[in-house]
């Protein structure tokens, strides 16, 4: 009854057209008289309690990875006579460590965390690789051919001085490398030894001579610490001089076996072996081994020339 009241009077107080304006005081008056709240008179609005995503923190960019460092340059080195460069290798230089990202939170519920890429480290680079050969190459000793010219300054079959001189002609169309020749001059020593070389040529460098002392195998072997021989040269450089003294007995050279009183001038002579890296490639053995398998070598009893050629 109340209720119903309250509109009569309303509507009777209001008896003239209202505009909107006033429709909507009287809306507002009848709900001052009790009206309920599902009448209100304007929606509600939406209030900001503070954004329903807010903005978390960006990921950062972790540091950049570092180049990694430059491979060693090969060093240099010297070059064998058939071999390839020694090089040392060089070390790398290391990258540097990248620095990891950083981040600050601009609210929201996860903006806490930190950039998380670090840079790389990069290792050094690595050192060249030698390739310095310390044997002759086997197709160059396949091919290797070489005769030892002999002279004698002693005739007589007791002196105590044994004195030759030799060359060596190369007759491979590869160079003979001195340093890894050897030669040996077979003789027997009844009384003690003293080896001089007071010249050798230019192609025999560093010569070294020592006595091997062997019963029936003994012999003078002479090494070289450089030069080389090539084919068609001149054989006067590769000249090697040898001397065997004592100065209180002599030798008997009667039974030596590579000794030639007839050699007075310079002659093949195949009792005096050279050799290649060890191989055998000229003259022969006591033992009878040849280079070319024992012909005119000791087993035959000569001093044949193997096939070796005339004189210089």
């Amino acid at each position: 009854m109340l209720r119903s009241a309250r509109l009569s009077f309303c509507r009777a107080r209001i008896p003239f057209t209202m505009t909107k304006t006033w429709q909507l005081r009287g809306l507002c008056a009848c709900l001052t008289l009790g009206l309920p709240l599902a009448a209100s008179c304007a929606k509600e609005a939406n209030t900001l309690e503070g954004d329903d995503a807010a903005t978390g923190a960006s990921t950062s960019t972790g540091g950049s990875s570092s180049k990694a460092g430059t491979t060693g340059k090969a060093g240099s080195g010297t070059t064998s006579a058939f071999g390839g460069t020694n090089a040392t290798g060089g070390s790398g230089t290391a990258g540097k460590t990248g620095t990891a990202g950083s981040v600050a939170a601009e609210g929201g519920d996860s903006g806490t965390t930190a950039g998380t890429s670090a840079g790389g480290k990069a290792s050094g680079g690595t050192g060249g690789s030698g390739g310095g050969a310390t044997t002759i190459p086997p197709e160059v000793l396949a091919r290797a051919s070489a005769i030892v010219y002999y002279q004698t300054a002693q005739t007589a079959e007791m002196d105590k001085t044994i004195q030759m001189k030799l060359l060596i002609k190369n007759q491979s169309p590869d160079p003979l490398p001195m340093s890894h020749v050897k030669i040996r001059y077979w003789f027997t020593a009844e009384v003690s030894t003293e080896l001089h070389q007071y010249y050798t040529g230019p192609q025999a460098q560093t010569p070294k001579a020592v006595f091997v002392d062997a019963a029936l195998n003994s012999h003078a072997l002479m090494t070289f610490g450089g030069g080389s021989i090539v084919m068609g040269g001149d054989m006067n450089a590769s000249e090697v001089q040898l001397e065997i003294t004592n100065n209180n007995s002599p030798f008997n050279q009667k039974g030596d076996f590579s000794w030639n009183p007839a050699d007075v001038a310079s002659t093949p002579n195949d009792k005096i072996t050279l050799y290649l890296d060890d191989k055998l490639v000229w003259g022969c053995e006591p033992s009878g081994a040849c280079f070319d398998d024992g012909a005119g070598g000791a087993g035959a009893g000569g001093a044949g020339s193997a096939g070796a050629g005339g004189a210089p």
